[in-house]
C-alpha cells in the first residue's frame, strides 16, 4: 500500500490524479495537500460521494510557506513514517501584460518562486521521509509548453502566457538535475523523478478551456504509477495523448 502526497489536490488536475488513484489504486493512502483543511475536507467528501473507498486525508501544505511544508512534513512522518509518492502539482500564475519594468520584475519572481522554488523546497523537505520507502518517486506536473524543442519547431499554438512557459521549461530542468544527483549519490535507496504532461485540461486555471477532462489527464500520472521499478527511466518527460504514452522532448 502507497502512501501518495499530491500538492493542490482540492481541485483541477490535483483533484483529478487524486480521484484517478483513488479509483485504479485503490489500496492507496492518498494525502491531499491544500492550502486550507477545508479545501481538502471538501474534496474528501466529493471523492466519497463518487464511491471512492481509498484511505483519504487532507493536509495544510501552503507551497509557499517554508513553516507550512516543515510542518505538513512532520505531520506525514508522524502518522504515516514515510513518503512513497510525491506528486508536485500545486502551482498559482499572476499573469501580467505590463510593460513596466518593475511590474515585470515583481510577476516573474512571484511566478518562479512558486512554480520551480517551491516544488524544489518541498521536494528537498519529504526526501527524508521518500528515503524511508523501497521505490521512492517525485512526479513533476508540468507541460509541453516547457518542451524548448516543441517551441523551436513550432510544434504548439500561440503563446498566450510566456511566464507559464518559462517556469514550467525551468521546472523541467530542475527535475533533470535532482535525477542526476540522485543517480550520482551513494544513496541506497534512490529517488526516481519523473516530469509528466497532463496536456490541455478544461480546469479553471485556465478558464475551462482546455480539449480535455481533468480526468484523461490523470492518466499519465496512474500510468507512470502502474510501471514497475527499472521500466520507466528517471529524468525522462512522459505525457499520454491520442491513446498513446510517450515521451516529451526537452
Amino acid at each position: 500500500m502507497a502512501t501518495i502526497l499530491i500538492t493542490g489536490a482540492n481541485r483541477g488536475i490535483g483533484f483529478a490524479i487524486a480521484q484517478a488513484i483513488c479509483v485504479s489504486l485503490p489500496t492507496s493512502t492518498v494525502l491531499l495537500g491544500c492550502r486550507h483543511i477545508s479545501l481538502g475536507e471538501d474534496a474528501i467528501r466529493r471523492l466519497k460521494m463518487d464511491g471512492v473507498t481509498a484511505s483519504l486525508h487532507t493536509i495544510p501544505l501552503d507551497i509557499e510557506s517554508n513553516a507550512s511544508i516543515a510542518t505538513a512534513a512532520k505531520f506525514v512522518g508522524e502518522k504515516f513514517g514515510r513518503l512513497d509518492i510525491l506528486i508536485n502539482n500545486a502551482i498559482r500564475l499572476d499573469p501580467s501584460r505590463s510593460t513596466e519594468a518593475d511590474e515585470i520584475r515583481r510577476y516573474s519572481n512571484s511566478n518562479f518562486n512558486n512554480a520551480v522554488t517551491s516544488n524544489n523546497i518541498v521536494t528537498r523537505t519529504f526526501i527524508p521521509l521518500l528515503r524511508k520507502t523501497a521505490w521512492p518517486r517525485v512526479i513533476m506536473i508540468s507541460s509541453t509548453r516547457g518542451s524548448i524543442q516543441k517551441t523551436v519547431n513550432k510544434e504548439l499554438p500561440a503563446t498566450a502566457v510566456i511566464d507559464y512557459c518559462v517556469v514550467k521549461a525551468a521546472l523541467n530542468m530542475l527535475t533533470v538535475h535532482l535525477q542526476a544527483a540522485e543517480d550520482a549519490s551513494d544513496e541506497p535507496r534512490k529517488i526516481t523523478f519523473w516530469v509528466a504532461n497532463p496536456g490541455h485540461c478544461k480546469t479553471g486555471f485556465n478558464g475551462f478551456k482546455g480539449p480535455k477532462d481533468p480526468l484523461e489527464g490523470a492518466e499519465v500520472v496512474l500510468r507512470l504509477l502502474r510501471s514497475e521499478k527499472g521500466d520507466i527511466a528517471g529524468g525522462t518527460f512522459w505525457e499520454f495523448e491520442d491513446g498513446e504514452f510517450r515521451t516529451v522532448p526537452w
